[in-house]
């Protein structure tokens, strides 16, 4: 197996990466599987910054980095890279590419495509606000502080997504693709991608039932269900969203910034504005954050605020 077999797809969770990869592995030249998260059981040698440890992953790495100092033979980085190869081939026996579907690979996408420069890369955006929305709906949130668990899928993946896109805009293996244009003209999107890879487009492959290649733990709720899908989604989507998650939403939209409301022409069906809402969200800030400020009286006081009027 080589990296040119390789094909990543990267976007936030909840924007039809599921969706996506069952359309291109129904066919004779593309296997998947549900989502291996492969790359970021291996984060500590592609992207440190992102692992904690009860032990000082800092020391851990420059430690690690002085002992490939002394040993310039052993070509770790190549080494590497054909060990993810190895762990990818299982899926490649018989076929032509394997997808790798990993919404969660935003926080690394840069290191991919250093990493493997010959793979495909898909970026697959959706509009943030419909995200967020299929969030709360999909496992039927009703506190912010579920919400929370998500927190750098929603604040930081639509940034860093936009950023990485436009970092390859002359890159012919990464190919951006609107949710949106997906679903509103699946067949003529499905076949520009499967041009782009390189393999034979049937409208065939558009009838996706009795393809369980992306089946398993991970991925779309809905999809990997047993029941009808459609039955499914149409029951969630017709789900209300409380007033709280609805100013959430407006401050969300006004956290994003122009750039991003411009690509989405403004989020119409949200007033982009500052809301107490979304403030309490921001203040919730991730655990490690929030453990060095219990001593800080103001950051406490807005605490108190902030639970009185959203618990």
């Amino acid at each position: 197996m080589k990296e040119e077999n390789l094909i990543f797809i990267i976007s936030q969770p909840r924007s039809g990466s599921t969706y996506l990869q069952n359309l291109l592995s129904n066919n004779a030249e593309v296997n998947t599987c549900s989502e291996s998260w492969m790359l970021l059981n291996f984060a500590n040698q592609i992207k440190p910054s992102l692992v904690q440890a009860k032990f000082d992953n800092t020391l851990a790495v420059g430690a690690f980095k002085e002992y490939l100092g002394k040993y310039p033979n052993l070509k770790f980085r190549e080494a590497f890279h054909d060990f993810l190869l190895k762990l990818y081939s299982p899926m490649f026996d018989g076929y032509q590419f394997v997808v790798d579907k990993t919404p969660r690979y935003w926080e690394i996408s840069p290191e991919i495509t250093s990493l493997f420069p010959g793979s495909k890369v898909i970026v697959l955006h959706r509009n943030p606000i419909d995200v967020a929305k299929s969030m709360i709906k999909t496992w039927g949130f009703t506190s912010f502080q579920e919400l929370n668990i998500f927190r750098r899928d929603l604040l930081q993946a639509p940034q860093k997504l936009r950023s990485f896109s436009m970092a390859n805009k002359e890159n012919k293996n990464v190919y951006n693709l609107s949710y949106e244009e997906l679903i509103s003209d699946t067949p003529a999107e499905v076949q520009k991608i499967y041009n782009w890879i390189g393999i034979p487009y049937d409208a065939s492959v558009l009838d996706t039932q009795k393809n369980d290649k992306y089946k398993g733990g991970y991925g779309d709720p809905f999809q990997n269900s047993e029941s009808n899908y459609k039955t499914v989604k149409a029951r969630t989507d017709k789900k209300s969203i409380n007033k709280d998650f609805k100013d959430f939403l407006n401050g969300y939209a006004n956290y994003l910034g122009e750039d991003i409301q411009n690509e989405y022409d403004g989020f119409q069906d949200v007033t982009i504005k500052q809301t107490t809402a979304f403030n309490y969200f921001m203040h919730l800030g991730e655990a490690s954050t929030n453990a060095k400020r219990r001593n800080n009286s103001i950051w406490l006081l807005k605490k108190y605020l902030y639970e009185l009027r959203f618990k």
